[in-house]
């Protein structure tokens, strides 16, 4: 019988990871891990050609609203400013 290689997408991925979570410790891992990567995607996001003809408000906003992905990381992961020096 043949088979397929690495047909893996990205979000079976993080349900395997998910799925594979048995304690709790698991779960913060796996939530901290999600709001980093989504605050990586909103940096991206926010770097895109379209959106230089936002205005500022906008980009505060947006800016905000990742920045709040990655707090929420560290405060799941209980890391403290002191605990990062670009922070």
């Amino acid at each position: 019988m043949q088979h397929f290689r690495k047909i893996e997408t990205e979000q079976s991925l993080r349900d395997a990871r998910w799925n594979a979570a048995r304690r709790l410790d698991d779960c913060t891992a796996y939530m901290a891990n999600e709001a980093q990567r989504m605050g990586a995607l909103g940096f991206a996001y926010l770097r895109r050609p379209e959106h230089l003809c936002r205005g500022p408000s906008w980009l505060r906003g947006a800016t905000a609203s990742v920045a709040a992905h990655y707090r929420y990381a560290r405060e799941i992961m209980g890391i403290t400013d002191r605990d990062q020096l670009y922070a």
